[in-house]
C-alpha cells in the first residue's frame, strides 16, 4: 500500500536539462520528501474520515491538499513501479508479481519482476540533475546488484527488498522458521544484522532517513527523499508503546465503525451526501452473527492495526519535526499516498501467509505482538475502503483507490479536497515538472526507452482548477487475472467469484461509487464500449493475461 509526501528544504536554483523552446527560467527548485505507507486503506487516515489518531498526516491535508479520486494499483510492487516510471506497470516490469507469473508471461517484456531497462526511475533523473537522494524502507522493485535502489538513482538507502517483512516487524534477521526476509544498506547485505531490543520497522525506518537527512549540510544540493513505511503491511503489529493505544476503542464493530466513517466523510466533504454504505463484501461477516469470542478477538484485531497507524503517523512527525529543526520545513514540497487498498485477507487468500510463520504464537495476548502473524481481515478492511467495494487484490474501487496529500510550496491549497482524477503514473511527471527536469526522448544511457504516459498536476498543486485528464481517456487495472477499466463514469471489472461474477461487470461511478448495482444487463452497449476500451488498454500496455493458476503471495 503508498502514502507520499513532498518536502522542499532551503532553496535551491533550478538546473533544467530543457535547451532550446524548452529551456526553463532559473528558478529555486525544491526538495522533495515522499512518503508512501503500505496497505493503508482509504478510511484509515483522520483526513478521510477515521478516528485513528493521524495528526502530523492531518496537519498536512489542512496546509495543502488531498485528492478524493487518486488511483493507485491493486498491489504494491506495480503500484511502486509506475510510481518511479511514470508508466503502466505492464510495461515497466511488474505486469506481475514476482516469482508468481503465469508460464505465458515468464520471460516476457514487462514481467521481469522489477524496473526493467525501458524505464528511467524518478529518482535517477533527479539524481542526474544534481539532487541528493535517499531512501529508507520497503523497496519491492528489485533484489539484485543491477536491481537495488542504487542502480536506480538513490546515494543512500536502506531497504526491505521483498514485499512484507517475514520476520515481522520486530526482527529483521529471520530467525523463526520460514520467516527470513533480506535487507541492503548502501548495497551491503544487512540480512542478518542485529537490532535493539525495542526495534519496530516503521521507527527504524525512519531513524534511518532522519540520519540521512542530517549528514546533508544547510548549502548542499537539493534532496530527493523516499520514505517507504512497511507496518501494517501484514504481519499486523504494533510496538509496545502503540499497541494498546486503542484498547476497547472497537467493540461496537466494523459495522458501527463503516457506517461512523462514512459519516464524518460526508461532513468533510469527501464524498457526496447520498452515497450509501454499498454492498458487503462476500467474505465478511455481519457483526452480529459473530460469537462474543469472535468478536472480542477482530475487536483486538482492529486495536493492533489502529496503533501501528497511529505509529506510523507519530514517525511522520519526527521526519517534519527534524526539518522544522533543520530549517528546512518550510521549504518542502510533501506529498503522502499509499500504495493500494486496505488488506483484506481472509482464508485460502492468506495460507501462503500464515506459512512464513510456522510457529506463529497467535493467542490473543499476543496478537500484534513480536511472533504473531496476524491480519486484520475483510471486516475491518471494510471499514477501511469505506464507501467502496473490496480491498487489497481486486481493481474495485476500494483495491485501488488511495489517499493522497500534497503540502508545501509549490502547492496553493489550504485545506482544498480536490475530486478529480489522477493516478500514481501522474507523480514522476509531476516532480520532474516541479524539479525542471525533461524525461529523455527515446533513449537514455545508450537504451532505448518508453515515454512516460502519466500527466504532470504541477499546475493543479499550483491553483490551476483544469482537470488533468478527460472523460474521453482509458484507465486500466490487470493483476491476478483481474481486470478493471475505467473511462469516464464508466467502469467495467472482472473478477473471479465469489468477488465478481467470472464474467464483464458495468457500473456508474458517478451515481454509484460503491459499484453496488451491476448495470451490464441495463446497458448492453455501455458494456461493449467499455469491453473495447479494455482492449485498447490491454493493446496499448502489453498486458498478458496469465494461463496459470490463481495464486497469491
Amino acid at each position: 500500500m503508498l502514502l507520499i509526501l513532498f518536502a522542499c528544504a532551503e532553496t535551491h536554483k533550478l538546473q533544467s536539462t530543457r535547451t532550446g523552446e524548452g529551456q526553463l527560467e532559473p528558478r529555486e527548485r525544491p526538495n522533495i520528501l515522499f512518503i508512501i505507507a503500505d496497505d493503508v486503506g482509504y478510511a484509515e487516515l483522520g483526513a478521510y474520515g477515521s478516528e485513528i489518531n493521524t495528526p502530523a498526516i492531518d496537519s498536512l491535508a489542512e496546509t495543502g491538499i488531498r485528492y478524493t479520486s487518486f488511483y493507485a494499483h491493486s498491489n504494491c510492487a506495480p503500484t511502486r513501479a509506475m510510481l518511479f516510471s511514470g508508466m503502466d506497470s505492464h510495461l515497466a516490469g511488474l505486469g506481475a508479481m514476482y516469482g508468481y507469473e503465469g508460464p505465458n508471461q515468464t520471460g516476457q517484456p514487462g514481467y521481469e519482476g522489477f524496473l526493467n531497462k525501458r524505464t528511467v526511475s524518478l529518482a535517477k533523473l533527479l539524481q542526474d540533475s544534481g539532487y541528493n537522494t535517499y531512501m529508507t524502507g520497503k523497496w519491492h522493485l528489485g533484489k539484485t546488484v543491477e536491481t537495488l535502489p542504487a542502480a536506480q538513482g538513490f546515494d543512500r538507502y536502506f531497504i526491505q527488498a521483498g514485499g512484507g517483512p517475514p520476520g515481522g516487524h520486530f526482527n529483521l534477521n529471520g530467525a523463526r522458521e520460514g520467516a527470513k526476509g533480506i535487507f541492503f544498506e548502501d548495497g551491503e547485505d544487512r540480512t542478518g544484522m542485529s537490532v535493539p531490543d525495542d526495534f519496530f520497522s516503521n521507527n527504524f525506518y525512519a531513524d534511518k532517513l532522519i540520519d540521512y537527512l542530517g549528514e546533508r549540510k544547510v548549502n548542499d544540493a537539493p534532496f530527493f527523499a523516499y520514505l517507504s513505511f512497511s507496518a501494517p503491511h501484514i504481519p499486523v503489529q504494533a510496538p509496545e508503546s502503540h499497541i494498546d493505544l486503542y484498547l476497547n476503542r472497537y467493540n461496537e464493530g466494523y459495522d458501527v465503525i463503516l457506517q461512523r466513517r462514512l459519516n464524518k466523510m460526508k461532513r468533510l466533504g469527501l464524498v457526496d451526501k447520498a452515497v450509501g454504505v454499498g454492498r458487503r463484501a462476500p467474505t465478511v461477516t455481519p457483526w452480529a452473527q459473530l460469537s462474543d469470542e469472535e468478536q472480542r478477538i477482530q475487536a483486538r484485531r482492529m486495536e493492533v492495526y489502529a496503533g501501528a497507524i497511529d505509529n506510523m503517523d507519530d514517525n511522520v512527525a519526527r521526519v517534519l519535526t527534524h526539518l522544522r529543526d533543520t530549517g528546512q520545513f518550510e521549504n518542502t514540497l510533501i506529498l503522502f499516498m499509499s500504495d493500494n487498498g486496505a488488506a483484506g485477507f481472509y482464508g485460502w487468500q492468506s495460507e501462503p501467509l500464515i506459512k512464513r510463520f510456522k510457529l506463529a504464537d497467535n493467542s490473543f495476548d499476543n496478537l500484534g505482538r513480536d511472533g504473531s502473524m496476524m491480519y486484520y481481515g475483510p471486516g475491518w478492511a471494510s471499514a477501511g475502503s469505506t464507501p467502496f467495494y473490496l480491498f487489497k487484490r481486486h481493481m474495485t474501487e476500494g483495491g485501488i483507490r488511495v489517499p493522497f496529500i500534497a503540502s508545501g510550496p509549490g502547492v496553493d491549497h489550504q485545506g482544498t479536497i480536490n475530486h478529480q482524477l489522477l493516478t500514481v503514473r501522474d507523480v514522476a511527471p509531476t516532480l520532474l515538472e516541479i524539479a525542471g527536469v525533461n524525461y529523455p526522448v527515446n533513449s537514455y544511457d545508450g537504451r532505448k526507452i518508453l515515454p512516460q504516459s502519466g500527466k504532470s498536476f504541477a499546475s493543479q498543486l499550483e491553483g490551476s482548477g483544469v482537470p488533468i485528464h478527460n472523460a474521453t481517456e482509458i484507465f486500466g487495472w490487470e493483476l491476478f487475472q483481474r481486470r478493471g477499466v475505467r473511462k469516464g463514469n464508466w467502469k467495467a471489472l472482472l473478477l473471479d467469484a465469489p468477488f465478481g461474477t467470472d464474467q464483464w461487470q458495468l457500473f456508474d461511478l458517478g451515481n454509484d461509487p460503491g459499484e453496488t448495482y451491476d448495470l451490464a444487463k441495463q446497458e448492453p452497449e455501455k458494456l461493449a464500449e467499455m469491453i473495447l476500451a479494455w482492449e485498447e488498454y490491454a493493446s496499448e500496455n502489453n498486458v498478458i493475461i496469465s494461463d496459470g493458476p490463481l495464486e497469491f503471495p
